[in-house]
């Protein structure tokens, strides 16, 4: 597991050890990981442990998912992948929707893909912060 990418997505979550519903109602707990919804998880916690080892394995099985995408093949530095994973740790099969977007990135259009990310909702919806850190990794392709 890529370290920059941990403490990336580490630092934009944030953990929270007790179950709690996120902002579209879902449950959720540790670094933004998504329990079974059909439970009432109510007053569940867990250990930072338990956080940092599910935080590992959704983003491995993020990366997996990812490595199927069709502009997988454009992305040429590990810091633009990892702005992939992050994206779709992040939104999910939402990902998916971002046509223009992802097309930018087939084509290494790398300011398209910038200003595309920052242009939409999904930027408005996670801050300033992250949405340009990302759409940054994108465009530069590295990391400061």
């Amino acid at each position: 597991m890529d370290a920059h990418l941990l403490q990336d997505v580490k630092n934009a979550e944030g953990c929270r050890l007790k179950a709690y519903k996120d902002s579209l109602g879902y449950w959720t707990i540790g670094y933004g990981h998504l329990l079974d919804q059909d439970k009432d998880w109510q007053g569940y916690t867990i250990t930072q442990d338990n956080a940092e080892a599910w935080l590992i394995n959704d983003l491995q099985e993020t990366y997996l998912r990812c490595t199927h995408l069709p502009e997988w093949a454009s992305l040429d530095t590990l810091c633009r992948q990892n702005a992939i994973i992050e994206l779709m740790f992040n939104m999910g099969g939402k990902w998916l929707k971002f046509y223009k977007t992802r097309l930018d990135i087939s084509h290494q259009d790398w300011k398209s893909a910038h200003d595309d990310l920052l242009n939409s909702l999904w930027a408005q919806q996670v801050g300033k912060a992250r949405s340009e850190r990302i759409a940054k990794y994108l465009l530069e392709g590295y990391y400061e």
